[in-house]
């Protein structure tokens, strides 16, 4: 027999080695609330995609309403639900529960406990197999931005699943239009309670305005782009800073789905060594709040890694009808960059930007959407909306290259390519009629384009590029090809010699290769963001490029025409057999009067002429009144 005494010190010894464990099937307990682990001794959570998902009755909910979550398993592919815990967390601080459940779908196998305030949270109180389960969640009276409904969700005790979430859903003020959705199919077997849908209710004629515009007359600064935007609540980007003490709270939003928005501190209105604040729409659907550094025509342009990202503490965000929203505070006073930025004792220019791209994971990409500076400093507490700097330069440069390259350069080279026969026997200042105003024209295209380029280098503080838009490269290149056409044209030989075919070639290539790049630059420049030209003048120039065309083959075409009714002869005015220089003798003609069809082409440019002013007019005035978007839409609407 076995001593007692041994039995005794066995027996201990197997106590000593056996592992204590927690069962749950009452609900999840106390400990779970914040990290949502069921506790279930060393047991670890899942790391395959879980069998579950939670939808939610729509992507937007009211202050105030209810919202019904469905917690189960994809249609088709029913998994049972052993236990859970579910809760709404705030997307930017997702260890805050938020809101309240108002009632389960079948109080016997299920309950709502209080984990961080009353009724945030629901759990299992049995743990018998459940189907998909519904429950009704009240939205806070006083909160906007997004949440995401969380979840573990356990198939038996030694399997569950961990961060179980649902799409976003943003919280919206009660005057919202919002749309509903199907709450998730149900397993076999089952019949849940049917959900409440919300009901939508009709926008009011007048609906107020977003919460970012409210105030800007009377308690908060703001400043938008385009300009007069905030006034009727549709700018495309708007930063508002209200002061309370020595509180200060900013106030960011973008429209037109942008991947980020953002606002700058300035000592100047040009874009570089400024404090940015960026207001960011993750992949994942998330708003992240973030400082950074911009640098002055230099890669990297904007980091982060530069700027303390602790001197900002992000209050609200939200992503409602494509609008990317952001209310955070800054410290009052800050050092980024080994500078100091007092915002109670220093006045800043303020900038806002928008884009839809980001650089890599740590830089927001090119502002494609919106970018505006004010036009002075200005102290952070004052009350009012910011004017903009100021557009004159940019406008002006506009408009001359417009004169330049729609105009005089067209006019120009159709002068001297189709009427060197025309206007025989008539000059003006001692040179044929053509080549007097060929010149005229070429020399004010020169003197146009030349002072359009020192114009947009004075705005923009030297060489600038413009993110994926070539305008900046084409641009300059144009400039070039222009500045060396007359200086070319100064030294060019004399006809008959023998470097005449190569100047002629050179100047021709030269001067059409101008013209192309100059219009096509143009176009580009309906794109660029500072222009705020309305997209339907990429048409405008689209129908100049058709006329400009077509007025070039019908002039050639006559030409054509012309020599066929000329006995072995020719007509000097057909361009590309001047090329070569010394015309062949067999074929030379009287010089003495006008080629044929000399008076129809006469005709062609009284029509050419006032047509292409006509052109040159529409996108002065577009540039000039530019942005008018607005202004078109209210009597389109009226």
């Amino acid at each position: 027999m076995v001593p007692k005494k041994r039995i005794l010190r066995l027996a201990l010894a197997i106590l000593f080695l056996v592992k204590s464990s927690e069962q749950h099937g009452s609900g999840a307990p106390p400990g779970a609330c914040v990290d949502q682990l069921p506790r279930h001794s060393t047991i670890q959570p899942q790391t395959t995609p879980p069998p579950y998902v939670i939808l939610t009755s729509s992507p937007q909910v009211r202050q105030g309403d209810i919202l019904n979550v469905t917690v189960g398993s994809p249609a088709g592919a029913p998994v049972p639900i052993g236990g859970f815990i579910l809760q709404a967390r705030q997307v930017q601080n997702p260890d805050t529960i938020i809101g309240k459940f108002i009632a389960v779908p079948d109080p016997r196998s299920t309950q709502i406990i209080s984990c961080r305030g009353d009724n945030d949270t629901v759990t299992h109180s049995n743990p018998e197999e459940k189907p998909a389960l519904t429950f009704q969640w009240r939205a806070p009276v006083d909160f906007l931005g997004s949440i995401e409904f969380r979840a573990t969700v356990a198939q038996g005790y030694a399997t569950f699943w961990k961060g179980v979430e649902s799409s976003l859903v943003e919280i919206v003020t009660n005057d919202t239009v919002i749309t509903t959705s199907s709450p998730l199919p149900t397993t076999a077997n089952t019949t849940p309670e049917p959900p409440v849908i919300l009901g939508v209710r009709q926008k009011p004629t007048d609906a107020p305005l977003d919460v970012i515009y409210q105030g800007c007359a009377d308690t908060k600064l703001c400043f938008g782009v385009p300009a007069n935007c905030i006034q009727t609540g549709n700018c495309l980007a708007v930063v508002a800073v209200f002061v309370a003490g020595d509180t200060y709270t900013f106030e960011l939003q973008g429209s037109g789905n942008p991947k980020y928005v953002a606002a700058g501190l300035s000592m100047d209105n040009k874009m570089g060594d400024d404090s940015a604040m960026e207001c960011v729409r993750m992949d994942n659907g998330r708003i992240r709040l973030y400082t950074s550094w911009t640098y002055p025509k230099k890669e990297p342009y904007v980091r982060r890694s530069d700027s303390p990202q602790d001197i900002v503490q992000l209050q609200e965000s939200s992503m409602i009808d494509g609008k990317l929203y952001c209310k955070f505070r800054r410290d009052t006073v800050s050092t980024v960059m080994g500078q100091t930025f007092d915002l109670a004792n220093n006045k800043y220019n303020l900038m806002i930007v928008s884009g839809d791209s980001m650089k890599d994971a740590d830089r927001v990409g090119f502002h494609s959407q919106a970018y505006e500076s004010t036009g002075e400093p200005l102290a952070l507490a004052t009350v009012g909306t910011a004017g903009a700097s100021s557009k004159l330069l940019l406008k002006l440069h506009g408009c001359f290259m417009l004169t330049a390259w729609l105009g005089t350069a067209s006019l120009g080279i159709l002068l001297a390519r189709y009427f060197r026969q025309t206007w025989v026997g008539k000059q003006l200042g001692g040179k044929d009629i053509w080549f007097a105003y060929h010149r005229i024209l070429m020399v004010a295209t020169w003197v146009l384009t030349v002072a359009g380029f020192i114009l947009i280098l004075v705005e923009v503080g030297g060489w600038s590029t413009t993110g994926d838009n070539p305008h900046a490269i084409t641009g300059i290149v144009t400039v070039i090809l222009c500045f060396i056409q007359p200086i070319g044209a100064y030294f060019r030989p004399h006809p008959g010699t023998k470097k005449r075919p190569i100047f002629n070639w050179m100047h021709w290539l030269g001067g059409n290769a101008a013209h192309i790049l100059g219009i096509a630059t143009i176009f580009l420049a309906v794109y660029l963001t500072k222009a705020e030209l309305p997209q339907f003048s990429v048409y405008i120039l689209a129908a100049f490029v058709a006329f400009h065309v077509v007025m070039h083959l019908v002039l050639s075409l006559t030409v054509c025409v012309s020599e066929g009714r000329i006995s072995n002869g020719r007509v000097n005015s057909f361009p590309m057999k001047d090329m070569m220089g010394q015309p062949r003798q067999a074929t030379q003609i009287d010089r003495s009067i006008d080629a044929p069809f000399s008076g129809f082409r006469k005709l062609m440019l009284s029509i050419y002429a006032p047509v292409i002013v006509l052109f040159v007019i529409a996108m002065i005035c577009l540039v000039a009144l530019a942005p008018i978007n607005d202004t078109i839409n209210n009597i389109m609407g009226a």
